[in-house]
């Protein structure tokens, strides 16, 4: 698939040239056979998991039945919202709302199957406790997941993570360690590497999600999965990349299905950094996933997002009633404007990472900026 020049987009007029699915394969069919295999609504993708949730049967590898919580992982909404394009046109987006999850963020399908694999694997046994680096969503993930199941939770942040997600982890009682290795998650990947190696180090359980498999797995039997049994119409799939496990995930599930559909991933440009938006060009860790996703393919368009645009967005989203971070700003910018180079106005989806209460130190930004 020839594929525009990352941070450039389509231009005006361009139409990408798309993989349209043989005659042979009835693509309603094939959608149907991997939807039968998805729960109802409000019932977790997890459940197909070879472990019990709650039910007072243990799983086997695990001495006690595992937490309700882990259940309400996945099958987040959809949510229908028209917004104005760039060139004045009104069109529908929708937006999976991945903040509904337990945590408040995308972060939660990862780290419940790298901890259920970690287990399986009997990795991870009563007693351990889990390790792993992150910018902030990662750790309160874990810090609630790893409460739940009665085990230990450390984790390696930076001095950037914000106070609400400091509180988080410290009331599930997650231990916070700072990250002197250097500015990115992957040294912090590296300073929980020398804490294994260190007096005691034995006792953790380091889940690694810069190159845990698990993680672009939870997205390719859940999130797009979801996606394709909630929008029969999909046209065009907007996320963001950060460790690239939700969008290369989404992009395996939806490929092998749905080949017309067309897949974007969003980054910072130089200069601008958020939350859940990897500033590759500004030295960001390119994970094995990610490196993946860019040699196959994967992705039809990357997108650069500014600091201005996003935190416009953002206004427009807040102005609508919508609580998100920036991650939502810049995803639905995109499609925005990639709604306008393709013709679309309608069968747009768009992964919101988190929900606002992780980022109030941007939404406290945009109250002047409040557009409709």
């Amino acid at each position: 698939r020839p594929v525009p020049a990352a941070g450039d987009g389509p231009g005006r007029g361009h139409r990408p040239t798309v993989r349209r699915p043989s005659a042979s394969l009835d693509i309603n069919r094939v959608i149907a056979a991997l939807c039968c295999k998805l729960p109802r609504p409000g019932v977790s993708i997890l459940s197909s998991r070879p472990f019990k949730v709650s039910d007072g049967v243990t799983s086997g590898k695990w001495p006690e039945p595992l937490p309700a919580v882990f259940s309400l992982v996945g099958n987040t909404p959809m949510l229908p919202i028209e917004l104005p394009t760039p060139a004045g046109r009104r069109v529908r987006l929708h937006v999976k709302l991945e903040g509904a999850n337990p945590s408040g963020s995308v972060k939660d399908r990862a780290a419940v199957t790298m901890i259920l694999g970690r287990i399986e694997a009997g990795a991870l046994r009563p007693g351990d406790t889990l390790l792993d680096a992150s910018s902030g969503n990662m750790a309160c993930a874990l810090a609630m997941f790893g409460h739940a199941l009665g085990v230990g939770v450390t984790v390696v942040c930076n001095d950037t993570l914000t106070a609400d997600k400091r509180r988080f982890i410290g009331h599930f009682g997650g231990r916070l360690v700072d990250n002197d290795f250097g500015p990115f998650t992957f040294d912090g990947n590296r300073k929980c590497r020398a804490m294994l190696e260190m007096p005691g180090g034995d006792k953790y359980c380091f889940l690694d999600q810069l190159h845990n498999w698990d993680n672009p797995r939870a997205h390719e039997s859940g999130t797009g999965a979801e996606i394709l049994r909630d929008l029969p119409g999909l046209r065009l799939i907007v996320g963001s990349l950060g460790s690239g496990g939700t969008m290369a995930g989404v992009s395996r599930a939806v490929s092998s299905v749905r080949p017309d559909v067309l897949l974007a991933a969003v980054c910072s440009a130089s200069g601008s950094r958020f939350p859940g938006v990897g500033a590759f060009d500004d030295g960001d860790y390119v994970s094995p996933f990610l490196a993946e996703a860019r040699r196959t393919d994967a992705f039809h368009f990357t997108v650069r997002t500014t600091g201005d645009e996003v935190m416009r967005q953002l206004a427009v989203l807040s102005g609508h009633g919508m609580f998100c971070g920036p991650q939502t700003g810049a995803v639905t910018w995109a499609a925005l404007g990639l709604a306008d180079d393709l013709g679309l106005d309608d069968g747009i989806v768009v992964i919101s990472g988190d929900a606002g209460w992780k980022n109030w130190n941007y939404l406290d930004q945009v109250a002047a900026l409040e557009i409709r």
